[in-house]
């Protein structure tokens, strides 16, 4: 294998990479096309490219960074500005429409295996995608160990298939409410919202116009202190795997019970949305795809097959129950990618009301996914 021009250890030379690639896609957003399908589509890209091209390793030390600091950070800070009492009647149909994408995601996995061939451990293969698409990596790995094939030959394969496939469903569900054939038939509320608001902030795109020092650095003590107490609680609680879903439960506290706290603050969500960007940059950058041509191309038909079902199922039912288009591409995006995907997707379309949502219910697939991936493998066995 043809080793990257920037190693798995450059941590320096990954970070500038990392940055340079989120700034020159807030850089672009100053053209139309990129305004209608996010920046995000650009990071994502740029970010496959490097890696398939060898340029940057698809693996480092400093993509997990990412994941163990970044993330946990992230979070609070995007939902800061979230009062949980204005928008939990706004919860409802997003989480509906999570359930509906996880029924798709269920009967993908179950419908694939009847058709294809994934050898002996085609039940557990089964298995494992449909946690990590009900969930998100956590389940994907949780799944793999109870059900024997940590260290399996096939796993590195399997979940190589899964980002390639995961970034290229997120492309796809950025894509989706751009398009004017699909806004047309279902209620748009959120998106022509945002538009609204985009078009009035225009001239404002990502730049903070007012910026406090001492609220912007108040607000990153905050999260990392938010990020702190959900570690703690969650290893307390002996499952350390919820971390991330304490942390929003702590932040949505502050967001909900302490307005004044949070309005002491400033700057808060543009550095949210900065580490999500740096967050799907280092993601994508696991998408080997020459790693899949060489190993296991029929695990990717399998994880699209998965996709295809799942969004046929979501925006079948959406469009008969008249589901709002966003909520739709905010569960689908959560049900694939997990809750870092719904921030990532609502901060990138201006769908803010729909941040919260979006996570509760990516928290719910974490939860669950790992039980419904388990049951799912048994009942194919």
């Amino acid at each position: 294998m043809t080793l990257p021009i920037i190693g798995a250890d450059q941590d320096f030379a990954l970070w500038a990479v990392l940055l340079a690639v989120t700034a020159f896609s807030f850089w672009c957003e100053r053209f139309a096309w990129v305004r209608k399908y996010s920046s995000v589509t650009l990071v994502i890209v740029i970010a496959i490219a490097l890696s398939n091209l060898r340029i940057i390793p698809a693996a480092a030390p400093a993509y997990g960074v990412v994941w163990d600091y970044l993330v946990p950070i992230a979070i609070p800070l995007l939902l800061f500005q979230a009062d949980l009492k204005r928008i939990v009647t706004e919860a409802g149909p997003t989480l509906v429409a999570f359930f509906v994408a996880a029924t798709g995601v269920v009967a993908g996995a179950i419908i694939g295996a009847s058709v294809m061939d994934l050898g002996p451990r085609e039940a557990d293969l089964a298995g494992i995608f449909t946690g990590t698409y009900i969930g998100g990596g956590l389940n994907f790995f949780a799944v793999a160990d109870v059900t024997g094939m940590q260290g399996h030959s096939v796993l590195a394969a399997a979940y190589a298939a899964d980002n390639v496939v995961t970034n290229l469903h997120f492309l796809l569900i950025i894509i989706v409410p751009g398009i004017a054939w699909m806004v047309h038939r279902y209620p748009s509320k959120h998106i022509a919202s945002a538009t609204a608001e985009t078009q009035v902030e225009e001239t404002l795109q990502q730049r903070v116009v007012e910026l406090d020092i001492t609220g912007w650095l108040l607000a990153i003590a905050l999260a990392f202190g938010l990020a702190a107490i959900g570690k703690a609680i969650a290893s307390l609680l002996g499952r350390p795997e919820y971390a991330m879903l304490a942390i929003t439960a702590l932040a949505l506290l502050v967001a909900t019970a302490l307005p004044g706290v949070v309005q002491s603050l400033s700057g808060y969500h543009e550095t949210g949305t900065i580490l999500i960007y740096v967050f799907l940059a280092s993601a994508s950058a696991a998408a080997d795809v020459w790693e899949l041509i060489e190993f296991a191309p029929i695990l990717v038909v399998y994880a699209a097959l998965i996709i295809v079902v799942h969004l046929a199922i979501l925006f079948g039912v959406g469009l008969l129950f008249r589901f709002d288009l966003a909520e739709l591409a905010i569960a689908s995006a959560v049900c694939i990618g997990g809750p870092s995907s719904a921030l990532a997707l609502a901060s990138a379309k201006g769908w803010r009301d729909l941040i919260i949502p979006g996570v509760l219910a990516g928290s719910f697939g974490y939860a669950s996914g790992s039980f419904i991936g388990v049951m799912v493998a048994e009942w194919l066995r």
